[in-house]
């Protein structure tokens, strides 16, 4: 079923690093757009649009997996999720205003009419609470603006799509698993989440048993056509992720939906939208991707032993809310799989190379804008270099990108111009660093080293919890750490006297000097490496001073491989000619940092040179850092 345990926990498992749908969907939107958003991760202004699809999303899945009590029980008027969302967040619980017999199709839409008002209410909320914590908002845009109709609107094209599988479910006698869920309850390996059971972790066999207002024999009831019909969604009490990961690792994908009662599968996608942009280009790749997934994580490891797979993957589906549509993708032959995967797996040994080197970045190659009719249908496009042109326009790095029209760029930079310099021109040439300050494209980035590896080749923590292996070389009275830049990014350390490490990044932690080691690095005995420059262990690299005007903002939270909290606030810094990323961590993130805002000009002196998967971040250090302001 969807849900499986990685492989391992080593580097692949990074978002950065492994290729998912959504990535997918960016690359081949443009690969230079892709390189901007997801390999170094610079943000867009966020905007409604960005949050509202996701809480709708959620309040989807918390209905979803509600069960009805049986025998003619009342139901209260009151969905499970808005109470459980509430109480995450320390809130106390709010009661019912009425009930519903559950009875036929009718009374279930009936108790869908009285959960509805809260749903929204709490969606809302959320929204509120999501805005309020965002630290860029696109300007001129407030949450406020999203009224109870448009997200009671998506919340009832969702509830109306589900009740038609309701209403086959019955009409189709219950379908082929009847028996298997009044014998035992649901019978598959991965079972759908319900707020009456405890929920199933990636990797867990269920211990479900038959539960009651299933019936021994007969006719199938509503009841049982709502329950059998429930599908397998994300369950929102479990914080690992839910996923199928390829069994290599270099891929993973994250469905909405996946149905499973007419004894095949069908994957489903929610958009909170019609289907009108042009972003609904990518659906049909994004399916097509979990198709592919799906079929090659059928005997993955990481999947439970008990019960039925689901059958034959028959359909793939968008379920577009504001309508509500229902968009139905062709799945891929499997000669046409085939093919797609071998270029997927293409796409992202291309991924892994973007911006190793300062001018080894992804091709700048927009595809054309596409306008739909609703429910993802596609216009066609009469003119397709200004259709190009309009990806470029909502491109996050149109004003950095050394291919995109002039009229686009001129208009991305003059928004980033402050007033008093009057043009982008006059930007870019007070971007330029002065002395002690270098450019961002100077930043050491890969190096070579020789001496005696010592020490066992054995785990230690990195900075982000997690378990990677490490050493030390060894120059006379000079030694320096060695480590993988995350776990499981590099093999074995050949023995031999004196070795020559190539092509490893130069760094800094704790305020010791570090050397990090991913794919791209190489060992060699030394006596067999000729025309190479080192660099002695005494003279390596591990701060930097930089200087740019903030482009991007951000920041992350949650529990590392310990168990332990940990959070981190980001900023991305433009200095005429290249834009790097800047993190501070934990006690790091100073009320100055804090208070950063795109548009500032910063000075950064002594930041510690760092590595997130295999392109250049620097780093505060809270004592030697030194962070210069002029606000905009």
């Amino acid at each position: 079923m969807p849900v499986v345990l990685p492989p391992s926990a080593g580097y692949l498992g990074k978002s950065r690093r492994r290729i998912s749908a959504s990535g997918l969907v960016t690359w081949e939107r443009c690969p230079r757009q892709w390189h901007y958003r997801r390999r170094i991760g610079l943000n867009d202004a966020t905007n409604p649009e960005m949050i509202i699809g996701l809480v709708v999303e959620d309040a989807l899945c918390g209905l979803f997996i509600q069960r009805f009590p049986e025998n003619g029980t009342a139901m209260p008027g009151l969905a499970e999720w808005v109470n459980f969302s509430r109480q995450e967040n320390g809130l106390g619980k709010i009661s019912p205003n009425d009930e519903v017999i559950i009875s036929d199709l009718e009374s279930i839409s009936q108790w869908m009419e009285l959960v509805i008002p809260s749903l929204v209410g709490e969606v809302q909320r959320l929204l509120q609470a999501r805005w309020d914590a965002t630290q860029w908002k696109a300007a001129g845009r407030d949450i406020k603006e999203v009224k109870d109709e448009r997200i009671e609107n998506l919340i009832r094209g969702g509830i109306k799509l589900q009740l038609e599988e309701v209403e086959n479910c019955f009409n189709a006698g219950g379908g082929p698993h009847l028996n298997s869920y009044r014998n035992a309850g649901d019978p598959f390996t991965v079972p759908a989440p319900c707020w009456d059971e405890a929920p199933v972790n990636p990797g867990e066999d269920s211990n479900r048993t038959a539960v009651d207002g299933f019936e021994k024999s007969g006719d199938v009831t509503i009841w049982e056509a709502w329950e059998i019909a429930r599908p397998w969604v994300k369950d929102p009490r479990i914080a690992a992720p839910q996923r199928l990961f390829h069994p290599d690792g270099w891929a993973a994908g994250e469905m909405d939906l996946v149905h499973r009662w007419d004894g095949t599968v069908r994957i489903c996608d929610i958009k909170a939208s019609a289907g009108t942009s042009g972003y609904s280009a990518g659906l049909a790749n994004q399916l097509r991707f979990y198709q592919w997934l799906w079929g090659i994580t059928r005997t993955h490891s990481g999947r439970p032993n008990k019960g039925e797979s689901g059958g034959e993957l028959s359909g793939l589906e968008g379920w577009y809310l504001n309508g509500p549509h229902r968009k139905i993708i062709d799945l891929l032959d499997d000669e046409n799989l085939e093919s797609e995967s071998a270029r997927w797996k293409n796409i992202h040994e291309q991924m892994t190379l973007s911006g190793l080197h300062p001018t080894h970045l992804a091709p700048a190659d927009p595809a054309p804008w596409l306008t739909h009719a609703p429910g993802g249908k596609a216009q066609p496009v009469e003119d397709e270099q200004e259709a190009k042109s309009l990806t470029c326009k909502r491109c996050t790095a149109a004003a950095f990108c050394d291919a995109a029209p002039e009229k686009i760029q001129a208009k991305a930079l003059a928004a980033l111009t402050p007033p008093e310099l009057g043009n982008p021109e006059n930007l870019v040439a007070s971007l330029v660093p002065k002395a002690p300050c270098t450019m961002i494209s100077e930043i050491p980035r890969r190096l070579n080293v020789k001496g005696e590896v010592k020490g066992q080749w054995g785990p230690l923590s990195n900075h982000y919890g997690e378990e990677v292996r490490g050493a030390t070389i060894v120059v006379g009275s000079t030694n320096v750490t060695i480590e993988e830049m995350g776990a499981e990014s590099f093999g074995e350390i050949p023995s031999g006297t004196e070795l020559a490490l190539l092509d490893v990044a130069p760094g800094v932690w704790r305020r010791m000097t570090r050397l990090y080691l991913d794919e791209h690095s190489s060992i060699k005995p030394a006596n067999e490496v000729e025309d190479v420059e080192f660099t002695r262990l005494g003279l390596i690299p591990t701060k930097a001073n930089l200087s740019g005007q903030v482009v991007s903002r951000g920041g992350h939270s949650g529990v590392n491989a310990r168990g332990k909290p940990w959070s981190m606030s980001t900023c991305h810094i433009w200095d005429g000619e290249s834009v790097v990323e800047v993190v501070a961590f934990g006690s790091a993130i100073t009320r100055t940092f804090q208070k950063l805002k795109v548009g500032d000009i910063v000075r950064i002196l002594a930041a510690e040179l760092g590595w997130r998967d295999g392109v250049p971040q620097v780093r505060i250090d809270q004592r030697n850092t030194r962070l210069e302001v002029k606000e905009q």
